[in-house]
């Protein structure tokens, strides 16, 4: 299961969660989660994030980059008002787009070495399109905490200085509801003790084709 292969059925995650050894890093510690799918292989580019985190700090720009036609990587998750660089690596143009009320936006056409930046002030899951190429489909999941990231390759997420305490574990991927990104545990940071939290999501659709689009008015796209 590649990272960008998202056509897959989530119905089973198991999540395990331990504690970072040694000493606690001045925000908290440092908390390790790893993903697997129900046949047990790492389940990359899953979205995760403890929603009563919310620490005031400035994040680092989120990038997504356009390669082969493609979004890179297909999900992204920012908190509320990140700015996202959507970068073009491909010869050929890129129009990107989104319907994602309220964080719809519109990038005009670029090629090369574009560069070119967003802001979403409101959470949700933000479905991005190519004007130029239907085929082209990625999501920027905008959460309004500051402790989350993206699962890789392995199916683990580190997150940094997560403060002592019960923390809500949420996770989203394409097919999942995109209103309420489910809760899959609890993880309890201040114990050293490995934990493990196992949850079964209900079986979800597979990703959808992009809409042909038309005009941006008019649509909830």
């Amino acid at each position: 299961m590649g990272s960008g292969d998202m056509n897959w059925v989530l119905t089973t995650l198991i999540v395990l969660v331990s504690t970072a050894a040694g000493p606690v890093a001045l925000g908290g510690q440092a908390v390790s989660i790893v993903v697997t799918g129900r046949d047990g292989q790492p389940a990359a580019g899953v979205a995760l994030y403890l929603p009563d985190v919310r620490t005031p700090t400035t994040l680092p720009p989120v990038v997504v980059d356009q390669r082969g036609e493609a979004f890179v990587p297909v999900v992204s998750i920012v908190s509320v008002g990140t700015e996202v660089q959507f970068t073009n690596s491909d010869r050929t143009s890129h129009h990107v787009y989104s319907f994602s009320r309220p964080n719809n936006f519109e990038l005009p056409l670029y090629k090369g070495n574009g560069r070119l930046s967003s802001r979403f002030a409101h959470e949700g899951v933000v479905v991005l399109g190519c004007n130029i190429h239907d085929s082209m489909l990625g999501y920027v999941l905008v959460v309004e905490s500051t402790r989350l990231g993206i699962t890789g390759p392995d199916g683990r997420l580190t997150l940094a200085e997560v403060p002592a305490g019960r923390h809500s574990v949420r996770a989203w991927a394409p097919g999942l509801d995109r209103e309420n990104p489910p809760e899959i545990g609890i993880v309890e940071v201040g114990d050293v003790a490995p934990v493990q939290v196992s949850f079964q999501l209900a079986s979800t659709s597979a990703v959808p084709a992009p809409k042909k689009r038309g005009s941006l008015a008019g649509s909830d796209y």
